[in-house]
């Protein structure tokens, strides 16, 4: 299930519009995030805020349900921390493949290498899925513009044809300045 997550921030910023590689003008980003994931009939919902500064730094807070409110994870390169605050503890983790693949891809789509395992489908110059090698398939329901690149709002995530997640993403802010501090979970514990 982790991997399906992840993938969230491969196809967030996996963006393209007439041609070009409209992730290349992306270096930083912040959004809301509504996941509604779909497990053995039952639907699980998650709320968190993103920030990230390209190509390898990710934070992700978690917001909702109240059991994990609070939960930090940052990505850093290779490295994983975690700060649960009811234990108020951290841990400091490698990266795990699946997450390792998602920073690679990153840092792939940043330099716009042809040697990727998904395909485009567009209609009218406008993404409408990304589909994997490996099965899984994002479509894009909506986009809206922002600072001039069509950012995905709605989302569905689909594990050989199966929906597992839909995404809701709001909020959304490209390339606002980000400091150091943003990616410290001390000065983030802090506040």
């Amino acid at each position: 299930m982790k991997k399906i997550v992840l993938y969230f921030f491969i196809f967030s910023l996996s963006l393209f519009a007439e041609d070009k590689n409209d992730f290349k003008k992306i270096n930083t980003f912040k959004a809301i995030i509504i996941e509604n994931t779909r497990l053995n009939k039952r639907t699980k919902t998650k709320e968190y805020q993103v920030l990230a500064d390209l190509p390898d730094k990710l934070i992700k807070k978690m917001i909702s349900p109240a059991i994990n409110k609070g939960e930090i994870y940052l990505y850093n390169g290779s490295d994983k921390t975690i700060y649960y605050p009811l234990l108020e503890q951290t841990i400091d983790q490698k990266i795990n493949i699946d997450e390792n693949f998602t920073l690679k891809f990153i840092r792939d789509l940043k330099s716009h290498d042809e040697n990727v395992n998904f395909r485009v489908i567009k209609s009218n110059n406008q993404i409408q899925k990304i589909i994997y090698n490996d099965g899984i398939t994002i479509k894009f329901e909506s986009f809206s513009k922002i600072n001039g690149i069509n950012f995905p709002t709605h989302v569905r995530i689909l594990d050989e044809n199966i929906e597992v997640s839909e995404l809701i993403i709001k909020d959304i802010e490209i390339n606002i300045p980000v400091s150091k501090k943003d990616f410290s979970l001390d000065e983030i514990i802090k506040n």
